[in-house]
């Protein structure tokens, strides 16, 4: 990579860091949680995210891999990392990576593009190669080439730029259908936050999940995650952990030959001793007794006691 273009990347990584955090347009809003332009990326460890990381390869070669599968990445390649979906990224040489985390703001969007981004996090096609022509990697490129220039580009000509590469993700990584078309006809599925917050819940079940934890996670305030859990749940986000981890446990005892100590240290309770009286407070019957009647009676447990609370409509 030639100087000129080191050194757009480092103006770009300042300037768009600092000054384009939200991008809005008619219908649509986003949040952008960071840009990342990098001469020379190499490796990073498997993780996962709550929003989408878009990313483009200018230079160099390297392997994603999601969820166990591994995808080649040569110059001109484009990559979408999804909410909730185990990724890491490897080059021995080191690759030029241009790349933005992103997560729609559903207040003051329109249905359509709530539906879209839905749709887009769900079944979005995670890489494609040769796509250099392809008008994403084009806008990439765009961006790029503006903080080439010694002068400032034009501010609201950045932010426009900017936000048409992030709606191109949309006809790009749906798997070549019109997803804005589409999704205007699915029913609403809730608040995309509230979905990720449950997807984290239960990924992490087993550990001590605070309040303060996953609104870090999600890059909300306790306060906001409290709303949601209002809003979406009518209850609150203990009295959520606590159900979510009875239901569990519930399962397990009747499909699992764990012992009853296991089981409560999957679910997160800090001691069997705790994990009984939830258990028993929650369903009317100590967790073993529960077991017993499913094996003695010859009968599902949901038959003998209570089921796990359903998750209500929104209201």
């Amino acid at each position: 990579m030639n100087t000129q273009t080191v050194s757009a990347f480092k103006r770009a990584n300042t300037i768009l860091n600092r000054a384009t955090v939200q991008l809005s347009g008619p219908g649509i809003r986003l949040k952008v949680l960071y840009w990342g332009f990098m001469p020379e990326h190499y490796d990073n460890t498997p993780h996962r995210h709550s929003f989408f990381e878009a990313c483009y390869v200018m230079e160099g070669q390297g392997i994603y891999m999601e969820d166990d599968r591994e995808y080649e990445l040569l110059a001109g390649t484009v990559f979408l990392s999804r909410p909730g979906k185990w990724h890491q990224i490897r080059s021995k040489n080191g690759m030029a990576l241009c790349y933005a985390a992103f997560e729609l703001i559903e207040e003051g969007s329109t249905p359509s593009y709530i539906q879209a981004y839905h749709h887009l996090a769900e079944k979005g096609v995670p890489v494609l190669q040769d796509a250099a022509a392809s008008p994403t990697a084009n806008l990439w490129s765009t961006i790029v080439s503006m903080f080439k220039e010694t002068s400032s580009f034009p501010a609201l000509a950045v932010h426009h730029t900017a936000l048409t590469l992030l709606i191109s993700l949309l006809p790009l990584h749906g798997g070549g259908q019109d997803t804005l078309s589409e999704t205007t006809q699915v029913k609403n599925e809730g608040n995309p936050l509230f979905r990720q917050a449950k997807l984290f819940i239960d990924d992490n079940i087993s550990e001590n999940l605070t309040l303060q934890l996953v609104a870090q996670h999600l890059h909300i305030s306790s306060r906001h995650l409290t709303r949601l859990f209002a809003q979406e749940m009518n209850q609150t986000f203990v009295h959520y952990i606590q159900e979510r981890r009875v239901q569990l446990a519930a399962e397990m005892l009747l499909q699992e030959e764990l012992e009853i100590k296991d089981i409560a240290s999957r679910c997160g309770f800090e001691s069997v001793h705790y994990f009984t009286r939830v258990f028993s407070r929650k369903l009317g019957v100590a967790p073993a007794r529960f077991r017993r009647a499913q094996f003695t009676e010859g009968r599902s447990g949901s038959q003998h006691f209570p089921a796990p609370p359903s998750t209500p409509t929104s209201t």
